[in-house]
């Protein structure tokens, strides 16, 4: 044994090496991660009657005539706890004999006891449900529906608010700033035609004389704003040839010069 050698591998486990043979092997002992862990439905809910009786009793559930409520919720949560040690925790004045039969009672379900009927044993109200965070227990004043509303109202509320946050911070304007910069959609025209806004622009684009049209800078009809007199042009028109002129007369006539096709013998004896 004097030639045996410790060896560690790279992942952490030990060997004791004699040349080639390994007497003796320690391996390594690896921690499941976290995300590895398998979430228990019925340890959370354990755990929120545990959160229910500290924020309703402090440290320990009192000594009433209905107070076996609380040991009947944790022990109908089907965690495999001992009881027992349980209730020497939190309820450390129940006698043995409640404890059993209510472990008796909880031996023979199948399944853990629905949401509701937590919250109704428990009379959880919603406002204590959202107060507390509670996840497995229901509220006794609201059916599943009522919640189930509530809850997609209220993310629809948390969405709209982080959409505006974020467009406030883009730069954007908001609804009421954007009407009251734009008067066409502060007056409603569409309103006094009795048709739809989607319709009203139609109409507007596809003929303009439909509708009275609005200035973009002011609230006056197109309408009411007085025509422009047309003021004839005074541009030369263009003969075939190219040749500019003025009405009927040639560009040679208004400079004087004989008219055209004329020959060199004319013009000499008109000179």
């Amino acid at each position: 044994m004097n030639n045996a050698r410790r060896q560690v591998n790279k992942d952490g486990s030990e060997q004791v090496m004699l040349g080639g043979v390994i007497l003796k092997e320690k391996p390594v002992r690896k921690r499941a991660r976290r995300a590895d862990w398998k979430t228990s439905p019925a340890l959370i809910r354990l755990r929120e009657v545990e959160k229910l009786i500290k924020a309703r009793h402090g440290g320990m559930v009192p000594e009433t005539d209905d107070a076996d409520v609380y040991i009947r919720a944790a022990a109908f949560s089907r965690t495999g706890q001992d009881m027992r040690a349980w209730c020497k925790r939190w309820a450390p004045w129940a006698p043995a004999e409640l404890i059993a039969r209510i472990s008796a009672a909880a031996a023979k379900r199948r399944h853990m006891m629905s949401a509701n009927g937590v919250a109704g044993m428990l009379m959880v109200t919603m406002t204590e449900r959202t107060r507390l965070k509670l996840k497995t227990i229901g509220a006794c004043d609201l059916t599943l529906e009522d919640r189930k509303r509530l809850t997609k109202q209220r993310k629809n509320d948390r969405d709209r608010a982080r959409i505006e946050e974020k467009r406030r911070a883009a730069g954007k304007v908001d609804r009421a700033s954007y009407l009251a910069s734009h008067s066409l959609s502060r007056l409603k025209p569409w309103e006094a035609e009795n048709m739809s806004r989607a319709k009203w622009y139609r109409l507007r684009e596809t003929s303009p004389s439909r509708i009275e049209g609005i200035l973009p800078s002011s609230d006056t009809p197109v309408s009411q704003i007085p025509p422009v007199p047309v003021i004839a042009s005074k541009r030369p028109s263009t003969g075939k040839a190219g040749r500019g002129g003025l009405g009927t007369e040639s560009p040679t006539g208004c400079q004087g010069a004989a008219p055209l096709g004329r020959s060199d013998k004319d013009i000499g004896a008109a000179a």
